[in-house]
Formats: C-alpha cells, structure tokens, sequence
C-alpha cells in the first residue's frame, strides 16, 4: 500500500509537466495549422454541414456533428480545432499512463504530436484526422483506465471506438481489435482468452456498424452507390494490362480504346478519379449519374470475371497502388502526400485565414524539402507497429502486451483494407497508422520499465504489494 500511494503521488506531480506539454503542443499546432486544410472533398462536406443535405459519400456522423459545431460557433475551423484537442487530450493521457522518467514522457509527446508528418496529416479536415483524433483520445482512455483502474474511462472510450467505427466506410476494420482490447482492459483481473476477445471484438464491430446504419438512414437525403467508381478503376487497369478492353459499353462513349486509356492519361495509377476527366471518348463515374439497377449488376459481374481471368493483372494494379500509398514520394508516378488548398462550393462562405500565415508557409516549405523521403511516408510507420506487434507478442508472458498489440492491430488492418478498396494514393488515408506508430513503440519501451516499487524492492516485495 505504501508503495502504491507512492507511485500514485509521483504520478500526479508528473501529471502537471505533462499537462502543461500537451497544452503547448497544442497550443503551437493550433497556431501553425489554423484554420487547417480543405480540399474540395471538405469543401463538399462543409457545404453538406450547412445545408443538411447529406449524401452517403462520405458516412454522415462525423458530417452531423459539423452541422452541430458550425450551429454553435459558425466556423468551418470549429472541427479542425475539435480534432487537434482530441488527438492533444489523448497524447497527454497516455504517456501520464506510460512509465518512466517524466522527462522521457514529455519528449514522447513531443515527437508524437509535432513530428511534421502527423502535423499535415492532422491539419486536413476529412474523416481520416478526425477518425485518427477519435482513436488517439480512446487510446488515451484505455492506458489510463487500465493503469489506474479507472472503468468509467473505458466507458469513454467505448463510446468513441464506436463512433470511430461509423467515420469511414472501412472504419470497422480498424475497431475490430480494439473491441477486443477493451474487452481485456475490462476483465485484466480475469485470464483473456480467445473466444472472449473475438466475442469483445464482433460485438464492438457489429454495434458500430448498427450505429452508422441507423445514422445514415436518418440523415442521407441523397443516396449514390460508390463502388462502380473503383470498379471501373480496377477495369481500366486490367485493359491497360492485357491490352484488351475490359470496360462494359454502356459505361463509356463509342471510340474508347486502351491506347486512349494510355494516351489521354484517363488511366492513372495514382487515381481513379483521371479516367472519368480524360478520355476524349468520356466514362461515368456512377456517381453524377447512377447507373440504373440492371447496369450496376452487370457492372459488379464484368468486374468478378475480369479479376478472376486476369489475376495477376489486377494484383499488380492494387500492389502498384499500395506501394505509391505507402511509400516514398520522389518519382513519378507518385502519391499525394498531403494537401494544402482552401478549395470552395459552390454558396460556402470564406474560410477563416491563417492565424500566423508567414509561420504556416515556412512549416509547409519544411513539408514540401521533406516529402520526397521515408520519413514522409508511411511505411516507416507500418513496420514499426508489425515489429512492435511481433515483440510484444514474443514477451506476452512476462508482460501485459494487450495494448501495443491491439493498436499495432488495427493499424496494420485498417491499412491492409485499402488493398482492395483505395481509389487513390492519397497518404491522408493512413494517418490513423501514422499518428498511432511513434505511441505504440514508446508503450512498447514503456513495457520494459518496471514500476517504481519493483524497482525499490525486488521481485519478491513487489510480489507481495499486489
């Protein structure tokens, strides 16, 4: 007992200098970034926050609750400040819960929140910060929760893991491990075992996807399917290929060739959205205007055949994407590492303008020299959580290695959905594994620290404390 309350009084003492970094690493961050990025997918987006005409483009939650912020406060930036608060607050949690020098934990936040990579990423105002930002507070909840045996945090948590599951169309994938690393936080008194955690993670799974569905027939005026747009992507490539057109007639105009696929530029291994842009004979996307039942149908078993009769084919059109995805950005073709535009639509008022314009151009010049190398790209990031996920597991008998593996989880498969389902190569789709990496490799270190009455006392007296 006197060893607990102890550490507790260290904790608490460490809590103010951690604090006060987390509120300053926010405060900079708030200062550089504002009012954050918007691309036209934002711009589209606040236009749907305004307006309540929501479409299922993009799930509608995350778009609900703009609505609700710019009601209260009337600026577009109102997420943008929501999300970098979210994503601080959590930093600020976890490395309270970490062990070890308070020195180290604040340079853990620092590397965590202000490495340029995870600050452009953060600074778009689109699902994939805001999915981020909600799974760095939840993360936070949890290491605090299990540190210190707080459940009603993990009730916290569990709220916004579930609605991290509505933000994106593959946002399920990334909570499935962490449903099962709530479940452990819960019952860390009682031995985890397989079918509990499977139990722990379809459930999580199952009542975010009941919640998104619920959300999206409530509030989705508009509805278009998505899929015939990467369908029609995976097509092109598979014709480029073969040299053998794949494309159904009724999706593009008369004339179309693979040599025009070519030619124009419309095939784009960097996005699906050139072949709908480029072509002299023209393609529908699907999206402006819906292909009627019978044609979807057919579309979906074109798509089947040309996959399964060209494999190889469409392997390497979707190995092709994940590697300009996830690698380097310094030869053509290449991936969009990030954005940096204020983009409008159509009645949007004016954005808000930059707080410190002359500091926000030089932090984005740094970006630009930067953006070429590994550090601004994401496979650094990936190999560390699959290394940090394949030690924590080797050493899962002389520690308690549910949270590095479960994050490490859910990084690595939200990533490996895009396989299949990435239109583009946009690195914004990967900043949830981006901002989560240099925090499960730290937790990980933090593993290897003993508490401080083991570390006074010895195996045996520390035995005996518990």
């Amino acid at each position: 007992m006197l060893f607990e309350a102890a550490e507790a009084d260290a904790s608490r003492v460490g809590a103010i200098p951690l604090g006060l970094t987390a509120l300053t690493g926010f405060g900079i961050s708030l200062a550089v970034l504002y009012p954050g990025q918007y691309p036209f997918d934002s711009a589209f987006q606040i236009w749907q926050a305004r307006s309540g005409e929501f479409s299922n483009i993009t799930p509608v939650p995350m778009l609900g609750l703009w609505a609700i912020l710019l009601r209260l406060s009337g600026n577009p930036a109102s997420l943008f400040c929501l999300n970098l608060a979210m994503f601080w607050v959590g930093l600020g949690l976890a490395a309270l819960a970490m062990r070890g020098p308070v020195s180290w934990r604040m340079v853990i936040l620092i590397v965590c929140g202000l490495n340029p990579l995870s600050l452009v990423q953060m600074s778009h105002l689109l699902s994939d910060a805001h999915l981020a930002a909600l799974l760095i507070l939840a993360l936070g909840l949890v290491a605090s929760a299990t540190r210190w045996q707080r459940n009603g945090l993990l009730w916290i948590a569990a709220a916004l893991i579930l609605y991290a599951g509505t933000i994106r169309q593959n946002a399920l994938i990334a909570v499935l491990p962490l449903g099962a690393l709530l479940a452990t936080a819960w019952l860390q008194d009682h031995p985890a075992s397989v079918r509990r955690m499977l139990l722990a993670a379809t459930g999580t799974c199952l009542l975010a996807g009941a919640l998104g569905f619920a959300l999206d027939r409530a509030l989705v005026v508009e509805r278009r399917p998505l899929w015939p747009m990467l369908a029609l992507w995976d097509l092109a490539a598979i014709s480029v290929a073969t040299d053998e057109l794949q494309l159904p007639a009724f999706t593009h105009g008369a004339g179309l060739s693979t040599q025009e696929l070519r030619d124009t530029g419309a095939f784009d291994p960097v996005t699906a959205t050139s072949l709908f842009a480029h072509s002299r004979s023209g393609i529908g996307s699907g999206l402006d205007h819906p292909y009627p039942p019978e044609q979807r149908a057919e579309l979906a078993r074109v798509w089947l055949k040309s996959v399964l009769e060209h494999p190889r084919a469409w392997l390497a059109h979707r190995m092709r994407t994940m590697a300009l995805l996830c690698g380097r950005h310094d030869a053509q073709p290449r991936g969009v590492a990030y954005y940096r535009d204020r983009a409008g639509f159509r009645d949007n008022p004016r954005l808000p303008e930059a707080w410190f314009p002359a500091t926000q151009d030089a932090f984005y010049d740094v970006a630009a020299r930067l953006s070429t190398g590994w550090v601004f790209s994401a496979m650094p990031y990936l190999l560390t959580h699959a290394a940090v996920a394949v030690w924590a597991w080797l050493r899962r008998r002389r520690n308690n290695p549910a949270l590095v593996i479960g994050t490490a989880l859910s990084a690595l498969l939200y990533t490996a959905s895009f396989v299949v389902l990435a239109p583009s190569t946009e690195l914004r789709y990967l900043t949830w594994p981006i901002v989560s990496a240099p925090l499960v490799l730290a937790f990980a270190i933090g593993m290897q620290r003993p508490a401080r009455n083991q570390r006074r006392s010895g195996p045996a007296t520390a035995e005996a404390t518990r």
